[in-house]
């Protein structure tokens, strides 16, 4: 497929009526992890959070669409962030007020809630908390308690996934170790977590990898809001849970690289991931999810590319989220084939499509979301997801429009766009 294929499919669309361009101050991560929930939408006002950069560093934003009257808020400043890694996860609680948490890279969470409920324009006093944290992600529970996920290292620790919980009214408490690698050494697990529709049992996916071994995706649940853990198949699960204990999703493929998870009125979990099996081959995205024995079964989604793309690699970051009604949304980076020997990480090819069904057994339709240019990427797209109090039923995404930088702490000016999903 050529660049004038798609200019042609971006013309015969109507997304560009849909892209609000937020900022164009982004960073080089601006709107990563896929994992963590970046976009909240309560009653009329879709509250979204990204991470910009300026001359004195990093810093995290916010802004507000009232769906009302069709108007964007001004930018608001949450706070500081460390580096590329400090970008926001959001969630909500059943009052309204906001609660975000951010900052790291191997440095203490920052946390906040907003002054009034359904309003970003001002926050809270900010506490920290944890030591060498970094990749958080957050949901609120039915009764307000807040549990926090992130991979962190005390001094000469292990590096272990860590849950951290907030009760409404009380500070946060001392972590529980939900996984931790047997065999030390630098890791970088990065965790996605998820309520079921009984707003009790919590599921999670664990991306695992060290220096030694290629990715990897775990997953566990925990049926009374994580005070104990099993695998897919109702096997309970000693904490810290390994790579050993936890339920592995696909032995078959290697190099994989996960986006979200999300779970159906019959409460089962569902899991995107890519892989990249070879430098010979395209990576392929997939969903994947337990048959009720702990089995896993996979639908290939490349396989849902229309002909003229049929070759091409999808791959992470990316995102999934399962309406109320069943149907599924889907947004991941789209490249050319080569690009594979290349490294795919913020390639110039890379564009965001989107892929929404009636349910995992349905067709598939697909959709370009960003506005092609093969000079600079478009990727790392978020999507809106439930965490607790916030009902989603056609989700908005937002993703970066720029590059990567050369490291960690670059000042850069990519544009953060937001896009509806709902035609």
């Amino acid at each position: 497929m050529s660049n004038s294929v798609l200019q042609q499919t971006w013309a015969h669309s109507n997304v560009g009526k849909r892209l609000v361009l937020l900022s164009e101050n982004g960073c080089g991560r601006a709107t990563a992890y896929g994992d963590c929930n970046k976009i909240i939408t309560v009653q009329d006002k879709t509250h979204v959070a990204w991470l910009d950069t300026i001359t004195e560093g990093f810093r995290v934003r916010s802004r507000t669409l009232d769906r009302k009257t069709n108007q964007w808020s001004p930018t608001y400043t949450v706070g500081e962030a460390y580096d590329n890694h400090g970008g926001p996860a959001l969630t909500v609680d059943s009052l309204g007020y906001l609660h975000i948490v951010y900052y790291p890279h191997h440095h203490p969470f920052r946390y906040r809630r907003s002054v009034r409920p359904n309003d970003v324009s001002e926050w809270g006093n900010e506490i920290e908390l944890g030591e060498r944290c970094t990749y958080p992600t957050m949901v609120c529970g039915a009764d307000d308690t807040l549990y926090l996920t992130g991979r962190e290292n005390r001094g000469s620790e292990p590096w272990y996934v860590n849950l951290y919980t907030k009760p409404p009214n009380a500070p946060w408490g001392e972590p529980i170790t939900i996984f931790r690698d047997d065999e030390g050494g630098y890791v970088r697990y990065q965790g996605a977590l998820v309520w079921g529709r009984d707003h009790r049992t919590l599921h999670i996916t664990l991306l695992i990898f060290d220096e030694n071994r290629s990715y990897t995706v775990g997953y566990l649940r925990s049926p009374d809001s994580g005070r104990t853990w099993e695998r897919a198949d109702g096997t309970p699960v000693s904490l810290p849970a390994t790579r050993e204990t936890v339920t592995l999703i696909d032995t078959k493929h290697r190099a994989l690289r996960f986006g979200s998870i999300a779970v159906d009125n019959e409460s089962t979990p569902h899991i995107l991931y890519s892989t990249c099996p070879s430098f010979a081959i395209p990576s392929q995205g997939w969903v994947a999810w337990p048959d009720g024995a702990g089995r896993w079964c996979r639908r290939s989604l490349s396989d849902e590319l229309p002909k003229e793309w049929e070759g091409w690699s999808l791959a992470m970051d990316g995102a999934l989220h399962i309406a109320p009604d069943g149907r599924i949304f889907i947004v991941m980076a789209l490249m050319k084939p080569e690009t594979v020997s290349e490294g795919n990480w913020a390639h110039n090819s890379a564009e965001i499509i989107g892929l929404q069904a009636p349910d995992i057994n349905g067709k598939f339709s697909v959709e370009l979301l960003s506005k092609p240019n093969m000079t600079i990427p478009h990727w790392l797209p978020t999507l809106e997801r439930p965490t607790g109090h916030n009902r989603v039923d056609v989700p908005s995404m937002m993703y970066t429009d720029g590059v990567a930088g050369e490291g960690c702490h670059d000042i850069l000016s990519n544009a953060v766009y937001w896009v509806d999903m709902k035609p």
